[in-house]
């Protein structure tokens, strides 16, 4: 049996946290770990993990997240791009997303893959890093993408 516990805010839109296993709340520093199974929702993107910390803050009567940490098996989809990698930070402040390791972003006429991604939402720029000299940052397109 699967136990989902969820965390719902209102701010600008409606964001949640689900977790298979178990979600803390820890008022004192003002977050939220997820374990098992994490779904977070917010107004820009969904994301899951197997791991996640999410640090809010309080502005009339509601928890906004500010920071959001995923850790292992990190997929972020958004608008028609998915984001692989083992570990994701976001932080509503700039909207930025930066993934580390393994990272992929697909769309529907290109794959990409590297080390590291900063995606900054607002700008609608990505920038795909490789992780050193040798290895190599990769571009797959489909055949009809420039149709």
């Amino acid at each position: 049996m699967v136990l989902y516990l969820f965390f719902f805010q209102n701010a600008h839109s409606e964001s949640y946290v689900k977790a298979g296993e178990s979600l803390i709340w820890d008022s004192e520093n003002k977050t939220y770990t997820a374990n098992v199974d994490v779904e977070f929702k917010n107004e820009r993107f969904i994301a899951f993990a197997d791991k996640m910390v999410a640090n809010y803050i309080e502005e009339n009567n509601d928890e906004i997240f500010t920071i959001i940490e995923l850790f292992d098996n990190v997929i972020i989809k958004y608008e028609e791009e998915i984001f692989k990698g083992n570990y994701a930070i976001y932080t509503r402040e700039n909207n930025i997303i930066k993934l580390i390791g393994d990272v992929s972003i697909e769309s529907p006429t290109r794959i990409l893959t590297g080390n590291e991604l900063i995606a900054d939402i607002d700008n609608n720029k990505r920038i795909l890093n490789s992780a050193d000299k040798e290895s190599l940052v990769e571009v797959l397109l489909e055949n009809n993408a420039n149709d």
